[in-house]
């Protein structure tokens, strides 16, 4: 694979990862500098190789029906959950979809481009997904050592070897590269120990070196891949039972029983006239804080204390970020089979 395709498919993924919406092949092709530059009929060809290409190597691109004003139309998206391996319990800087592209290419022969594809979505009206915590600064880092040869080397399956852990030389056949919790890991077959391994990246000490001819790895099934990649698995959360004062319309995940208001509330908290409180069983913390905010005004947060707690730093985590307004008038989609 030549790099200016590998260079054409990273910037088709920072697009359908950025992006809080479907993005249409018109906008994919006013975007990335590769496609403007070809024939409608060219682009058209060359977009449907890329899409099928970043499904054969495990990357869920869908297609979405869009609907808008005019009718309605095709467009395409990369779920973050799915890319990133859920479950995906996300901090600030963990949360960066972009890291995909814009953070792993300064100083290496890809930042230009990058750069200008991040420029090009918003002067087309895609404007990154802050409340995703997303960051638009190119930046690196020890996180990404060797992030483009083995990138490529993954595509074009061709075996690598590199130095890990300063220690000795490791001969791996690429199978796929997954960013989780803030970093990125290579999973592949390991040569010398005769067995599947995960590498973190910034533990790589030495350049990366193809070691063999492209086309000579075999991957497994994705069902395989699926499970070596567990191991990058957070331990599963701790169900939590809160206190909740909410909306009758509003609907809580988990198991709800109701309850009386306590008699005694929490400093500075008054429950709306007409307002439902129940014990709700929430499958973890990032669950319960998560559904609390997006329920906005319509949930009050009771208790228990340490929960409240979480949902106070959240706050303020969402207070210290630079807003961006998003686009008006965008239409909702709707998931279709893939095409």
């Amino acid at each position: 694979m030549s790099s200016r395709r590998s260079e054409r498919l990273v910037n088709l993924v920072i697009a359908l990862l950025v992006t809080d919406r479907p993005l249409t092949r018109t906008e994919l092709r006013e975007t990335i500098k590769d496609y403007r530059e070809r024939s409608v009929a060219t682009f058209e060809r060359t977009f449907e190789r890329d899409k099928e290409e970043l499904r054969r190597q495990g990357i869920d691109v869908r297609a979405v029906t869009i609907d808008n004003y005019f009718g309605s139309e095709l467009g395409y998206r990369i779920p973050r959950s799915d890319f990133e391996l859920p479950p995906v319990q996300f901090s600030q800087a963990e949360a960066d979809a972009l890291g995909m592209a814009a953070r792993v290419w300064r100083d290496q022969v890809l930042d230009e481009s990058s750069a200008s594809a991040l420029t090009k979505l918003r002067a087309a009206g895609v404007e990154p997904d802050t409340e995703a915590g997303i960051s638009t600064q190119v930046s690196s880092g020890p996180d990404e050592t060797g992030f483009p040869e083995l990138w490529r080397a993954t595509l074009e399956g061709i075996p690598v070897t590199f130095g890990y852990r300063d220690a000795d030389e490791r001969h791996v056949e690429p199978w796929r590269l997954v960013l989780r919790r803030g970093h990125w890991y290579l999973l592949g077959f390991d040569r010398d120990r005769d067995d599947a391994r995960v590498f973190r990246l910034s533990r790589i000490s030495s350049p990366v070196v193809e070691d063999g001819p492209a086309g000579s790895v075999r991957r497994p099934e994705p069902e395989v891949v699926q499970q070596h990649l567990s191991r990058l698995e957070p331990p599963a959360a701790e169900p939590v039972t809160a206190l909740v004062a909410r909306d009758p319309s509003l609907r809580l995940p988990g198991p709800a029983e109701p309850a009386q208001l306590p008699e005694q509330l929490p400093e500075g908290v008054r429950v709306p006239g007409g307002f439902v409180v129940e014990t709700v069983v929430f499958p973890g913390m990032e669950q319960l804080v998560t559904s609390v905010l997006q329920a906005g005004g319509r949930a009050v947060l009771l208790g228990p204390r340490e929960a409240r707690s979480a949902l106070a730093d959240r706050f303020s985590a969402v207070s210290a970020r630079s807003w961006s307004r998003l686009p008006q008038g965008q239409g909702h989609g709707r998931e279709v089979a893939a095409r």
